[in-house]
């Protein structure tokens, strides 16, 4: 789970970076929640915590979803943050979903 550490922290720097460029607006002050919450889950994910790593996974779906609808209308922040977020969050749910399936699929030691 930690190869997923790298793209998940470019996400929640993304998110920083996306919001002092909009210089701060309080329409684009969301993006600063998921950046914490990013980078409390990396935390955990460090630790090697499985329900970490799902819940990441959930909001990784979650993420590309929610800044996926932000193209539909008026944009909060630069269209290539947005596109930055959507590929690291992608990244992520990529690096997480295949240790989860591995991690299935281990047999067990006894």
């Amino acid at each position: 789970m930690r190869f997923a550490l790298i793209p998940l922290i470019i996400s929640a720097v993304l998110h920083v970076v996306g919001f002092f460029l909009v210089d701060f607006a309080r329409s684009s002050g969301f993006l600063i929640f998921p950046a914490v919450l990013y980078c409390v889950l990396s935390v955990f994910l460090l630790q090697d915590i499985k329900w970490a790593a799902w819940l990441t996974l959930l909001c990784m779906i979650g993420g590309i979803g929610g800044t996926c609808i932000e193209f539909m209308g008026p944009l909060m922040a630069p269209a290539p943050v947005l596109l930055g977020i959507i590929a690291s969050d992608a990244a992520t749910a990529g690096l997480l979903a295949r240790r989860l399936w591995l991690d299935r699929e281990a047999p067990e030691s006894q």
